[in-house]
């Protein structure tokens, strides 16, 4: 509920306070695409969530648990990157919130109801491969523009445009984001009980992140601030479009789950 409140107000201050962000106009308007998704979609989905968590659903556990990594990722993302100002307080507790909230989530879910609920629903070979091609293309997004700087022995391109805090993307998605991708499907395709929960929540955080990342790529194509290139743009859409489709995929079998199949008492005697 702090995470809900707090994300609220500093949102709206972004959105409506002049002057807030100390930034150029196009750097300014993607924090401002960030505030408007995070009011849009991030607080109503892990609102959504809690709200159904606390009536003991299992989708509604998954719910809250990709909308809590989702308010992770983006406070850490906004208290890194964005140049300080009054509300920089505010972005270190809505991080440190969302963080140990989503740790405790994990720590109290039971992954055999969730598992129960998804097992005959959903193709581990298809979501696994599918997840193990979404972390590739993320890696390789932000070491193209990595690599090729470190072998030339010159500074990316993208830090000399936005400044050294432009890279605190990169620290998340490689560090954090890439790895819970590639461990949530090699623990699938092992059929290892957590791989069902993990699944669902890098699902839901990569379906919530689809609308701000989205939006704030083609901001910043149409801006002469940052240089967006075509492969940075493909690898961009690529893994939120189907996270986006694979997240909704699996939240219906969720749905499916809590209603038994009409032959189910067939099966209590094979």
């Amino acid at each position: 509920m702090a995470v809900i409140a707090l994300a609220t107000l500093s949102s709206l201050v972004g959105l409506f306070r002049p002057n807030h962000y100390r930034a150029a106009p196009d750097l300014v308007t993607s924090y401002q695409v960030q505030d408007f998704t995070i009011l849009l979609i991030g607080i109503p989905v892990l609102a959504a969530g809690l709200w159904m968590e606390m009536r003991n659903s299992p989708r509604g556990r998954i719910v809250w648990l990709g909308g809590l990594a989702f308010m992770t990722y983006m406070w850490a993302s906004i208290a890194t990157q964005t140049p300080y100002n009054e509300l920089f307080l505010v972005y270190v507790s809505l991080f440190g919130l969302s963080l140990f909230t989503f740790v405790g989530g994990m720590l109290t879910t039971d992954p055999d109801t969730v598992r129960r609920r998804v097992e005959e629903y959903i193709n581990p070979t298809l979501y696994g491969g599918t997840l193990l091609v979404i972390g590739a293309g993320l890696a390789a997004l932000w070491l193209s523009d990595l690599v090729p700087s470190l072998l030339s022995g010159t500074t990316p391109s993208l830090v000399e445009e936005s400044g050294p805090q432009a890279l605190a993307s990169h620290v998340i998605d490689l560090g954090v984001v890439v790895p819970s991708v590639f461990l949530a499907a090699v623990w699938l395709l092992r059929g290892r009980t957590w791989g069902y929960v993990l699944t669902g929540v890098v699902l839901i955080l990569g379906a919530t992140l689809a609308a701000p990342i989205g939006i704030m790529t083609l901001v910043l194509m149409t801006g002469e601030t940052v240089t967006v290139s075509p492969v940075a743009v493909f690898f961009t859409f690529l893994p939120i479009v189907v996270s986006t489709v694979l997240a909704l995929m699996y939240l219906r079998s969720m749905a499916e789950r809590e209603q038994p199949p009409k032959d189910d008492h067939r099966h209590q005697y094979t």
